[in-house]
């Protein structure tokens, strides 16, 4: 069971989440510093939240970290390109021309595979280490992180603006 400050500041992380976000749009920064800033501050707490929530016994730390560490560096050279992608559409936006958005939605599923097959693989080696129930609870708190992640960096990028429709029919 998570301790009452755990639960705390997993709240209060989320909410912090969504409230950068917030204060991101309003500062109006450039969308290439809106996604950093958003970025870098939403990847501060992550270490400290997994090691309260994991607790993980001294042998059973010894071992996790450097698999964690390996499965930060490979999920955080993924989400690079995410990023790049994102400043790109920024950087166009609003005017993506089909094509490019053709090959930046090509790019967008890759990178979303290789973030499924990196994770799949990390969780099979902390499979190896550790009981199932704290390899489970592992995907929990990471799958949380993320889900803060993506939540706040929609809210921060536009959606893609559709064709208008003609006016002849």
């Amino acid at each position: 069971m998570y301790s009452k400050s755990f639960k705390k500041s997993l709240t209060a992380f989320i909410s912090a989440a969504m409230l950068c976000a917030t204060g991101i749009l309003a500062a109006d920064l450039p969308p290439r510093d809106a996604v950093e800033v958003l970025r870098d501050s939403l990847k501060a707490d992550r270490k400290a939240t997994i090691a309260e929530g994991m607790q993980l016994t001294p042998q059973e730390s010894e071992a996790f970290w450097p698999i964690y560490r390996s499965y930060r560096e490979e999920m955080d050279r993924t989400t690079d390109h995410l990023v790049e992608l994102i400043l790109e559409y920024a950087d166009l936006y609003p005017n993506v021309p089909d094509e490019k958005a053709e090959d930046m939605l090509r790019q967008y599923m890759k990178m979303e595979s290789n973030l499924l097959d990196i994770k799949v693989k990390y969780l099979k080696k902390l499979q190896k280490i550790l009981p199932s129930s704290k390899v489970f609870r592992f995907a929990q708190l990471d799958n949380r992180f993320d889900l803060g992640t993506r939540a706040a960096m929609a809210a921060s990028i536009p959606l893609m603006p559709t064709p208008k429709p003609s006016s002849r029919q």
